[in-house]
């Protein structure tokens, strides 16, 4: 299993990681638009304040984290995911963003969780950051 940066080709992969993502997700009957994924990837992929990884298994992507960093209402630079969905190495995607965050300075950071998965409440929390409603917050 390999984690490196994301390419734009890589998007015809991640679509549809996404697309299955969102169905177990409480957002399940509200449509997706693949315009706008398009351009979040490709701003995070292009800008220092985005974070754009992929996971690949046997040369195949099996997954993605996808986020910014933004000043927060607190006045705080808060990385934050956009998109995070992976059937396999997403311990290696988290551990990645979080190093990310660091080296940039970043305060706050918050990953979402709308899947109801234990396994990634549990990475998250033995991570050491803290469940807030859907959200997993840690102050770095």
């Amino acid at each position: 299993m390999e984690i490196r940066d994301a390419t734009f080709n890589d998007l015809e992969a991640i679509l549809p990681i996404m697309h299955a993502e969102h169905e177990r997700t409480i957002f399940r009957d509200m449509p997706m638009n693949d315009a706008i994924i398009q351009r979040n990837f490709v701003t995070a992929m292009a800008m220092d304040n985005g974070f754009a990884k992929v996971i690949e298994h046997k040369g195949k992507v099996v997954g993605c984290l996808v986020g910014i960093i933004a000043e927060n209402h607190f006045g705080l630079r808060c990385a934050q995911d956009l998109f995070n969905g992976s059937s396999r190495g997403t311990d290696m995607l988290v551990r990645s963003f979080l190093l990310w965050s660091k080296a940039r300075s970043v305060q706050f950071v918050q990953l979402t969780e709308y899947t109801g998965k234990e396994r990634y409440r549990d990475l998250l929390t033995g991570l050491g950051l803290q469940p807030c409603g859907m959200n997993f917050v840690g102050v770095i």
